[in-house]
């Protein structure tokens, strides 16, 4: 082979190299773009700073959201997370702390707070207008139409009118520390002994009382699924109950299940502290599909915009109804609470801090 016959195939050869190392790098960039526009790897959105870190729960109302804080603060805020500029300009406080999410009750925002009482915050000005002292520190309540209905550590369950009175007073036999689920006849609690107990709404007569096999505390506020209600223990089970009180079925996770399924329809979504979700089939308590998540489930995952977002470890995760993955974003703390509003969702992080996400994004 003579020189100019080597050099040929020299320059043969690089141009070989040259559009391999083109197309490499084509693939790279096509792959990099795709992870971008599916949101794969998404940073957090840089939201807004509470006063103080540490755990907060989030309420949607017709104006913005209020937030709560384990330090005792309430915060009021536009949709965009921007302070609100007239009537509730500051935070509302108390050195006591408030030890879950608020609820809104006609014109109040009902507190539950760790110093035995129940303050109802006025929803314009932010000041407070009345309070209730019930003898133990409040755990969660629910609101139905002109009455609230709460648990305290005592343990008992109260109901109350809108102006602060007390209307009863019933007994638990363990602390039920999550929210009640609260329909048109009852009011359902789970309990740390590991019963889910129904009270007559008007009066707080028991009704019903179911007792799991090898029952476990209960830290998931009972909901109403498709036909009956669910609830999830720390046996990591999920039970589906009759209205009436009679237990159907139970479904097993892999971890705690502390945190109430999301419902739209027929559809069911759970998760548990091993990061498991699942969508759960209400008929016979069988699963469509299982996703793992990079964390422990910190919040009720949500139903919205024909997606499935979950808060789990550091990351806020869509997902679409048949379980593959649309989006991540991931946070610099522990994600503490989720709630859809505005056409977007909110997600609170154990740092203060607060995020939002459009959920056409």
């Amino acid at each position: 082979m003579d020189y100019r016959s080597r050099w040929q195939q020299k320059r043969r050869e690089r141009a070989t190299r040259v559009r391999l190392i083109v197309i490499l790098a084509l693939l790279l960039g096509a792959t990099a773009l795709l992870l971008f526009i599916r949101g794969v790897a998404r940073p957090a959105p840089s939201g807004y700073q509470l006063p103080s870190a540490g755990v907060s729960w989030i309420t949607a109302t017709d104006e913005g959201i209020l937030i709560t804080t384990r330090s005792g603060e309430l915060v009021r805020l536009t949709p965009d997370l921007q302070p609100v500029q007239n009537g509730w300009a500051s935070p509302f406080t108390h050195p006591a702390g408030f030890r879950g999410r608020s609820v809104i009750s006609g014109p109040s925002v009902l507190v539950p707070c760790e110093d035995v009482r129940v303050r109802a915050i006025d929803r314009e000005i932010g000041i407070q207008s009345w309070e209730l002292e019930v003898g133990a520190a409040v755990a969660a309540i629910t609101a139905f139409g002109e009455r609230a209905y709460f648990t305290t550590a005592e343990p008992a369950l109260h109901a109350a009118a809108s102006d602060g009175t007390q209307l009863w007073r019933t007994e638990l036999e363990a602390e039920a520390p999550a929210q009640p689920l609260v329909t048109n006849e009852s009011v359902v609690v789970g309990t740390l002994a590991g019963s889910i107990c129904a009270y007559e709404r008007a009066t707080g007569k028991l009704l019903w009382r179911v007792l799991p096999e090898d029952p476990a505390p209960v830290h998931a506020s009972p909901v109403m699924g498709p036909s009956s209600i669910l609830v999830g223990d720390d046996s990591a089970r999920l039970h589906s109950i009759t209205r009436e009180g009679e237990l159907l079925a139970s479904m097993e996770f892999e971890g705690l299940v502390r945190h109430a399924p999301a419902v739209s329809d027929a559809l069911v979504v759970a998760g548990d502290s091993a990061g498991l979700v699942v969508r759960v089939n209400p008929v016979d308590m069988s699963a469509f599909w299982r996703v793992r998540l990079n964390g422990s489930l910190a919040a009720s995952p949500i139903i919205e915009g024909g997606s499935i977002w979950c808060a789990a470890g550091r990351e806020l995760v869509e997902l679409a109804t048949d379980g593959e993955r649309l989006t991540r974003r991931v946070a610099d703390a522990n994600t503490c609470d989720l709630v859809a509003a505005h056409g977007r969702i909110y997600w609170a992080t154990t740092d203060g801090r607060v995020g939002a996400v459009a959920i056409d994004e």
